[in-house]
């Protein structure tokens, strides 16, 4: 079975409905039969965009989208992989030194995915999820799968 590794980007699509692409994003994470992984980060990702969303006037409610989004790890709909520093950092900083320009946390979800979620699915084939066009790029630059 095919593993999706969700970057925050994606993640905070499938949550606003004001998003390019929600619909679709949510039915591929929430309705499908994949498992769904994400960093940690994604958490503070999320919560920072759920503000901004709030602040722009797109969402009435930020605690409303922060409580979903609790539940929906908590019931296993999407995996919270915990920080691993020692194993990510040196990975991340390869990602951000490779020929692909990369952001910083997008370096860091990359390693994530290509570490910790390739090992967590034993193996399985690993598809980055993301509406960042330089991640997605770095990716396969790293031969992951994008959507």
């Amino acid at each position: 079975m095919t593993a999706l590794y969700v970057d925050t980007s994606a993640v905070v699509s499938a949550y606003l409905a004001d998003e390019v692409d929600h619909h679709e994003l949510r039915a591929l994470l929430f309705e499908g039969e994949h498992i769904v992984l994400t960093s940690e980060l994604t958490r503070v990702e999320f919560a920072s965009a759920i503000k901004a969303a709030k602040r722009q006037g797109r969402i009435p409610d930020a605690a409303e989208f922060l409580a979903q989004f609790d539940e929906d790890t908590e019931e296993g709909m999407l995996n919270l992989i915990p920080l691993a520093p020692h194993r990510i950092m040196p990975r991340a900083r390869r990602v951000v030194l490779g020929d692909q320009p990369v952001r910083t946390l997008d370096a860091i979800h990359l390693a994530v995915a290509m570490n910790d979620a390739v090992s967590l699915v034993g193996g399985a084939p690993v598809v980055l999820v993301t509406r960042d066009q330089r991640q997605a790029e770095a990716a396969k630059a790293h031969g992951i799968e994008t959507r």
